[in-house]
């Protein structure tokens, strides 16, 4: 997968984000050896040495040891090259600074692996006048930050949203759908005029968890999701079988492209691209992954999942966590708060074509309407709810059975009652 999503769907999809390291033999915390400052830190990274991020973080380390003199031992493993970072963190053998995201916060706290980011905060940013959590607005420290404080410094904000394409659908930009109803009557109205409402890569599992995800996370609030995998009594709240039948309704509906629960990614969203489909739910690394399919007059939006009720946002963040067993976590947080001048963040957003952390800093104009949406959401949950971080219920239940609803295979009573019968015996199993 490339880009933005093999980065998420990396972290959901394949556990803890484990990123590989060559650093060996260090103690846990504090300076160097001997005991002066540290002069170095390691970091291994799951870009790629030649993607947008890489670039854009190997001119901040540049710059940052030419005027600090702190040397970086830096890694771009890609995402094929970093499996062991947690088994070797837990180890004593892992780099100072890590990459990571809101989806693994629970896996490495759960191991004690996160060292704490709160005093990075009150960190100068150096040129720009300005405290790091001054650039950060509320809902993206809040994505950041677990029970415990602070577990990330984010880089990028990454959100859920229906995609579409404005220049050939002006009347979604004038007003997308505000209630699941209007959705319904759009969806019905494309699929008379000949289109295909919907383009679905039914292969890639937690895209196909978008739809009862946002149907029962947005309407009821961040913890609703999450629930289902530590109490099998919150399957039988009306709310949970409400999403569910929203899905089977969209399976029941045909509004999916034919076969698409075999197709394999990236052929929806790139036939989306190409206007082949009205819509196509995902992340907001999407427009940077398709922009080279788009037609040259595509205006690419979204607008949110029509839910009510809470009307929650989701706010994700790809950042850095810092090791708790690293050796020079000092170091490493001296770069933390330079990385994040305006001149290096801008660039998440014209080169790397996402949200940036800072809430000064605009992003691509296609993600506009999305960062307002995040920095004017009067409730947010995090992404997936934290649910990945329940691990094998996230994989071997909820998105085993997700499949089987939104493939039309089992109802919304069954989906129901197969998720409360399943989840009572894999928490009963890991308890």
């Amino acid at each position: 997968m490339k880009k933005l999503i093999s980065r998420t769907t990396a972290f959901v999809a394949l556990g803890a984000l484990a990123l590989g390291t060559t650093a060996c033999g260090k103690k846990s915390g504090g300076d160097s050896a001997d005991g002066e400052k540290a002069k170095s830190f390691s970091y291994t990274s799951t870009w790629g040495k030649d993607e947008p991020q890489a670039k854009i973080f190997r001119t901040a380390i540049d710059d940052f040891t030419a005027q600090t003199g702190i040397k970086v031992d830096v890694k771009w493993m890609g995402r094929k090259g970093t499996d062991s970072l947690a088994t070797e963190m837990a180890a004593g053998q892992g780099p100072d600074l890590f990459d990571t995201s809101t989806d693994n916060m629970g896996k490495f706290r759960a191991q004690n692996l996160l060292a704490p980011l709160d005093d990075v905060l009150a960190a100068k940013i150096p040129g720009d006048g300005k405290n790091v959590g001054d650039v950060l607005s509320t809902a993206v420290k809040e994505a950041s930050s677990d029970e415990k404080g602070l577990a990330l410094i984010p880089h990028t904000v990454i959100s859920t949203g229906v995609w579409f394409d404005a220049s050939k659908h002006p009347d979604l930009a004038a007003g997308a759908p505000q209630t699941w109803d209007a959705f319904i009557a759009y969806l019905d109205k494309a699929k008379k005029a000949g289109r295909t409402p919907i383009g679905q890569d039914g292969t890639v599992p937690f895209y196909n968890a978008y739809w009862f995800y946002s149907a029962l996370v947005r309407a009821n609030g961040a913890g609703s999701l999450y629930a289902l995998g530590t109490d099998a009594d919150a399957w039988d709240k009306p709310e949970v079988l409400a999403a569910a039948k929203q899905v089977e309704q969209l399976a029941e509906g045909g509004y999916f492209q034919k076969a698409y629960m075999a197709t394999k990614y990236p052929a929806a969203q790139d036939k989306f691209a190409t206007g082949g489909y009205d819509l196509n739910i995902n992340g907001s690394w999407l427009t940077s992954e398709i922009k080279p399919k788009l037609p040259a007059d595509a205006k690419i939006q979204s607008f949110q999942f029509p839910a009510g009720g809470k009307n929650s946002i989701e706010a994700g963040t790809l950042g850095w966590g810092l090791n708790a067993k690293g050796e020079n976590p000092e170091a490493a947080k001296k770069f933390l708060a330079f990385v994040q001048q305006k001149k290096y963040v801008s660039r998440i957003g014209a080169e790397a074509l996402n949200i940036p952390s800072r809430s000064d800093v605009p992003a691509p104009a296609n993600l506009i309407g999305l960062q307002k949406d995040i920095t004017g959401a009067t409730a947010v949950h995090k992404t997936y709810d934290g649910a990945p971080g329940l691990n094998a219920w996230w994989t071997d239940v909820f998105m085993t059975l997700d499949d089987k609803l939104l493939g039309g295979k089992i109802s919304a009573e069954e989906f129901v009652a197969q998720g409360k019968e399943q989840s009572a015996k894999a928490i009963a199993a890991n308890s």
